[in-house]
């Protein structure tokens, strides 16, 4: 019996004590436990309290033969009676005899042998017991508080009870220890030598088949006399007395489970191969009464152990856990592929597992690895998988060379890579083809050709433009619907979510791409790869109309948990942080972006699901002056649209995106091409003619030809289409050219309720008297509102034309407020006025 584990005297203690000294004969008191649990202790205790009521306590066992018997008031002090020989009980029976004498025993439930069951029977009525178990948690709260004082945290208490299962003698010394090396609150428990010593000093005194059957259940054995009986090689019926004997040392709980520290230190002691050998042989057991015992097969596989049950098992529920946890599903295919399964064989599920976990690094390294083996199989699931990848990262040419690849069920998908690399004809000519093949369809297959004929119909032009765009967002919304069921486990080139969020972008049916996308969202279309795709084009709605804070939600979004995005997002990433910038007139920021944008675009060869990045891009290039370097990238885009025919859908946001940077340069000239196409397009397309007419109206402002009426009917226009920033800009361009008050104060109203519709939480601040915009303000300092408005713009380094379009004020106010700034902070240069502009900012601040 281990000793020195502290109890105290627990409840009920003293009515024994008081049962001890009361002076009957005969009276005895058992205290019952398994191992560990601290009967020594309390039978140290309860002799000492007896002891110092005037009892004498006496050992049998250790008593001279030629010392007399004990007189009255005797107590005879028995530990570990489980051990107890026939001889030693005669004794104890003999002494109990005598006038006085009491008895004060601890035993073990098992064993219980003959000499002590007698013994214990002689007993009857006059024996008191109590029984001792693991300890529970307040218990070792307790006394970790005695022991720790505030380092015992509930942290700390956990994870002692945790790895102890509650039992004293593993308790107390590792809440010592702890005590001793100052545990900090939240630290992670290290189990101290002393204290594994202790558990290995316990296991080699167990006997032989108690330590056998304590290892089998400590590599994973169920508590099952069947399962028990044919590992260890015994008898089914002695398998219940060889647990009891398990449970009487302590060492394994009342649950079924090993003590977890016990658990730890039999498996690092036991030789390897032994271990494995019973969880070979635990395997085949189970296997073959019909268990799925996967968690031990992972277990043989971390241990690299080849066992071909186990590799078909762990085969077998990774393909399960592809369609609800494809992470858990790459980690079973790993698992399966250490314990003997072919390589080559799980190569492209092990593919498609990764990529729908999100990691498309290497879900391209095991579909190229199953791609270039001749012999390996599944290749059509790999192609698939690499040719989704390549998709994001712009390779769509070779994404559609390997949608052939995978077999005329994935025909959808190469006539869509093809449609948008601005092969009409092929694309077409797949279709067909796979509709002449006789291919069984499928949610995946029908989706994707669903996906490819909205494409294809969104590329008309003609008289009928309008009817095919709208039957083109009809058609791509039911391939979205259709792909729902399965759509968080399929491999997409693109998703057609985001192809009918991209053509209502383009058709100026933002109302339409935000629902598409929320759905879209909502049923996880696509799984991992599609989420932050999702993400920005839905910050992209927020941009356009004027929701800047949203866009950045979204924007987060986006990146959380993605690590590294894609090429594809990457490019729509740096293209709204250039967009968010050049809306907030954050020169700073716009510069930072354009350097960021330039190198995404470098990395993401131009296709037609790029054209709305691509036109922010022009216009902040034309912003900064540095259009030039675009310039390759628009011809690409131009010889695209043009070998598609010129769809007016795709083209038109492009043209308008040329207008507004010739806008931006004050160029006419420039602007006129741009302004043609959407004249050419407006015929047949309302969102075209919309553009038109704005662009008209821009091109007559820009000339100094001002009509305030029908500047405010386009700027309102342009906002029912969802571009509400830019007709409040186009009212307020026009509000700081035009010289009649009368018309300043309409197109400044305008402005502001353009603004205000469009829920803009970063519009530009708008004077709340327009035609008094000159008039002063109430100074909260040494500078007005107003004036630390202008200030603010002018310390950004904006140019006075830029800070009236943002102010929605003249250039020439805009300059009187420098002036006035300047002679009343009494600055002599502009570098003067700037510091001391800085210092009053800061002050206000």
């Amino acid at each position: 019996m281990t000793a020195g584990v502290r109890t105290g005297l627990p409840a009920g203690t003293g009515e024994l004590v008081r049962e001890l000294t009361a002076g009957r004969s005969r009276t005895a008191v058992t205290v019952l436990g398994p191992g560990g649990t601290g009967k020594t202790t309390l039978l140290r205790e309860l002799a000492d309290a007896a002891g110092r009521a005037g009892l004498a306590v006496r050992d049998p066992a250790a008593a001279d033969p030629a010392t007399p018997d004990p007189a009255a008031d005797a107590l005879l002090v028995v530990d570990d009676a489980h051990l107890l020989s026939e001889d030693s009980a005669a004794r104890i029976r003999d002494l109990l005899s005598r006038p006085g004498v009491r008895l004060l025993l601890a035993a073990r439930p098992w064993p219980r042998p003959a000499p002590l069951t007698g013994l214990l029977t002689e007993l009857g009525p006059d024996r008191r017991s109590a029984v001792l178990t693991h300890a529970d948690r307040a218990l070792v709260r307790g006394w970790a508080g005695e022991l720790m004082g505030d380092s015992a945290t509930p942290d700390v208490v956990d994870a002692v009870l945790a790895q102890t299962g509650g039992l004293p003698s593993l308790v107390h010394p590792l809440l010592r220890s702890l005590a001793r090396r100052g545990s900090r609150p939240g630290a992670r428990l290290v189990v101290p030598a002393e204290v594994t010593g202790r558990v290995e000093a316990d296991l080699a005194a167990a006997d032989e088949p108690v330590r056998a059957l304590l290892h089998a259940v400590a590599a994973g054995a169920p508590l099952e006399d069947d399962v028990l009986a044919e590992l260890l090689g015994v008898a089914e019926a002695g398998v219940a007395e060889l647990v009891t004997a398990s449970r009487a040392t302590g060492l394994l709980l009342g649950s079924g489970s090993v003590v977890p520290l016990v658990a730890h230190v039999l498996l690092t002691t036991t030789p390897p191969d032994v271990t494995r050998r019973v969880r070979r042989q635990l395997l085949a057991v189970l296997v073959e009464r019909g268990e799925e015992p996967v968690e031990l097969a992972r277990r043989l596989a971390a241990e690299h152990v080849r066992d071909p049950r186990a590799a078909r098992l762990l085969e077998r529920h990774g393909e399960a856990a592809l369609t609800a946890d494809p992470a858990l599903a790459g980690e079973l295919f790993g698992a399966a592929a250490r314990t003997g399964a072919p390589v080559a064989g799980l190569a492209a599920r092990r593919a498609q597992a990764a990529a729908l976990a999100g990691d498309l690094d290497g879900a391209l390294q095991w579909a190229d690895a199953a791609l270039t083996d001749p012999a390996a199989p599944d290749r059509a699931r790999a192609a698939g998988v690499a040719a989704a990848v390549l998709a994001q990262r712009g390779l769509l040419g070779q994404a559609a060379q390997l949608c052939r690849l995978a077999g005329p069920e994935r025909a959808g998908s190469e006539a869509l890579a093809l449609l948008a690399t601005g092969a009409p004809e092929e694309a077409a000519a797949v279709l067909d083809g796979a509709r002449t093949a006789g291919v069984l369809p499928s949610v995946l297959s029908v989706s994707e050709e669903l996906t490819a004929q909205g494409l294809a119909q969104s590329l008309r032009t003609g008289e009928n433009a309008a009817d095919d765009i709208a039957a083109a967002l009809s058609t791509l919304t039911r391939a979205a619907a259709v792909l729902e069921p399965v759509g968080r486990t399929a491999l997409l080139v693109d998703s057609p979510a985001s192809l009918a969020a991209l053509v209502a972008l383009h058709s100026g049916e933002l109302g339409v791409a935000e629902s598409v996308l929320q759905r879209a969202v909502q049923a996880d279309l696509g799984g991992a790869p599609c989420r932050p795709r999702y993400r920005l084009l839905l910050a992209w709605i927020a941009m356009l109309a004027g929701r800047m804070s949203l866009a950045r939600e979204h924007m987060a979004a986006a990146q959380e948990g993605a690590g590294r995005l894609e090429p594809r997002d990457e490019v729509f990433l740096q293209a709204l942080e250039v967009g968010l910038a050049r809306r907030s007139s954050d020169v700073p920021a716009l510069v930072r972006a354009w350097v960021r944008a330039r190198e995404a675009v470098v990395r993401y060869p131009v296709d037609l699901f790029t054209l709305l990045p691509l036109g922010e891009l022009v216009i902040a290039a034309a912003r900064l002056q540095d259009g030039d370097r675009l310039r390759p990238h628009l011809a690409e885009a131009q010889a695209l649209l043009a070998r598609l025919g010129d769809p007016q859908l795709w083209a038109t946001s492009l043209h308008w995106s040329g207008a507004q940077a010739a806008i931006i340069t004050d160029d006419p000239a420039g602007l006129r091409p741009h302004a043609a196409a959407l004249v050419a397009a407006s015929r047949t397309s309302p969102y075209a003619a919309t553009l038109a007419r704005a662009g008209r109206s821009w091109t007559r402002v820009l000339g100094g030809d001002i009509d305030a009426t029908a500047v405010v009917t386009a700027a309102e226009e342009l906002t029912a289409v969802g571009l509400g920033w830019d007709g409040s800009r186009l009212a307020g361009q026009a509000a700081a050219r035009v010289t009649d008050p009368r018309a300043r104060s309409l197109l400044l109203g305008c402005a502001r309720s353009l603004a205000d519709s469009a829920g803009r939480d970063a519009a530009p601040a708008a004077p709340t008297a327009p035609a008094a915009e000159d008039a002063p303000v109430a100074a909260t300092g040494a500078l007005s509102d107003r004036e630390r408005e202008v200030a603010r713009l002018v310390v950004e380094g904006q140019t006075y034309r830029e800070i009236g379009g943002r102010l929605f004020i003249s250039a020439k106010t805009v300059e009187h407020h420098v002036s006035r700034m300047r002679q009343r902070l009494g600055a002599s240069t502009r570098s003067d006025l700037l510091a001391r502009l800085r210092a009053e900012l800061a002050e206000g601040a």
